[in-house]
């Protein structure tokens, strides 16, 4: 079901698009060719604020809370979240479609051009995490998290995961908008599992056909950075551009030149 478009094309409305084991609720804002946008770990579809801004006057952008995230009621399930954005396309009528990602939110866009490649126009990663493509250097550990939030302590979780370096932001505006969705993170997924991540070695990534562009902020984690200049080293049609003063959260902390980047890639995809 969808509420109704407004003719302010930065005016975010809203619907919501079955899949199995649940509801996952989209936002929506702009006009012409479709972008998806899929969010990170802890976070919603919040997170792209900074892109309606920068870039609904070219694009329609649909921003969905991924199935275990905001007010998603479809259970957690990594494997599935590739059908997931399919389901959403095929809701909204879109035959083909430009599709970007975030940190976990990277990983299902590239696991979706893995899967179903003839729908994807262009993909952008920002900060994906690729331990099969290079040795993780990065600790993120799940198992405290985890405990901490069985045991009832989600503040505790919620103050350590701002603490780490890949929460660590760069503006005053990314700083309230990474508190205001850590403060409505609720840590479902922690408590029943997401799955595996889909597994995206050297050869599934030189297989891909489409035009890629790899980004990272110039202050994310070292792994990070590696992992954004191996995507561009390693898949055919892939470019590396790095954010400045930016971090993980590159599309927050520096709005401006991340769209900039991105949108001047779509351009010259079209």
């Amino acid at each position: 079901m969808l509420a109704a478009r407004t003719s302010d094309p930065e005016a975010l409305w809203h619907g919501e698009v079955a899949v199995q084991g649940g509801r996952l609720p989209i936002a929506m804002a702009g006009e012409g060719a479709p972008l998806i946008l899929l969010h990170g770990w802890t976070l919603d579809h919040r997170m792209w604020g900074p892109q309606v801004a920068g870039l609904a006057d070219r694009h329609f952008l649909v921003m969905p809370d991924r199935r275990g995230c905001g007010r998603a009621t479809a259970p957690p399930d990594l494997a599935r979240e590739a059908e997931d954005v399919i389901a959403i396309a095929d809701f909204l009528g879109f035959e083909r479609f430009a599709l970007a990602g975030l940190s976990r939110g990277a990983v299902v866009a590239l696991d979706v051009a893995r899967k179903h490649a003839s729908r994807l126009t262009a993909l952008v990663v920002s900060g994906a995490p690729l331990p099969a493509l290079v040795p993780r250097e990065e600790v993120i550990d799940l198992d405290r998290y985890r405990a901490l939030v069985r045991g009832g302590d989600i503040a505790g979780f919620r103050a350590e995961w701002a603490r780490h370096p890949l929460m660590r932001t760069h503006s005053p505006e990314a700083t309230a908008l990474a508190a205001a969705m850590l403060a409505d993170y609720d840590g479902r997924d922690l408590l029943l599992g997401q799955g595996e991540a889909p597994g995206l070695p050297r050869e599934v990534l030189a297989m891909l056909p489409m035009p890629i562009l790899s980004l990272t902020g110039a202050h994310d984690t070292p792994w990070r950075r590696a992992c954004a200049r191996a995507i561009s080293e390693v898949a055919p049609r892939a470019r590396h551009v790095e954010i400045p003063q930016a971090g993980h959260l590159a599309n927050a902390d520096n709005p401006a030149a991340f769209n900039a980047a991105v949108a001047a890639f779509l351009r010259a995809c079209a």
